[in-house]
């Protein structure tokens, strides 16, 4: 498993783009507008490779005073339950530490509240809805490591 940061307009870029509409838009009868992916250039996409295959992803937009969002973790069905988004998240979550970030943030899926909670997240306020399905904000202190 190879962790790295996905530079955008790449190849591997275009295969996070399709991984992350495929798992995360499409279900919903979402796409990404042109202008959706430019504003994606100034944020930050780390991705979870084997061997070429891109297998997981997530971005990270920042969001000043050492904020940084995390948004879109997206990971292979075939891959999910094996530790393959812990190990993606801890990365970027140690690269963003690393760039002065001390604050990561998130809009959690109902449904993958748990698997936040157990990376260290914690829920702030009441459930909202976003692309049509319930989330939750939370939290996380980021230090160097």
């Amino acid at each position: 498993m190879q962790l790295r940061e996905i530079r955008w307009g790449s190849r591997e870029f275009a295969a996070e783009v399709e991984l992350r509409y495929r798992l995360l838009r499409q279900p919903l009868g979402l796409w990404f507008s042109p202008r959706e992916l430019e504003a994606e250039e100034s944020e930050r996409h780390f991705g979870a490779f084997e061997g070429r295959r891109l297998v997981a992803c997530v971005v990270a937009r920042p969001l000043g005073q050492g904020a940084v969002q995390l948004r879109q973790m997206a990971v292979e069905e075939d891959r999910r339950g094996r530790g393959v988004g812990r190990l993606l998240l801890d990365f970027a979550e140690a690269e963003l530490a690393g760039s002065g970030f001390t604050e990561a943030v998130l809009h959690a899926r109902e449904t993958a509240v748990g698997f936040y909670e157990k990376a260290g997240y914690a829920v702030d306020g009441e459930p909202f809805e976003e692309v049509t399905l319930p989330h939750r904000l939370m939290r996380k202190r980021l230090t160097p490591r």
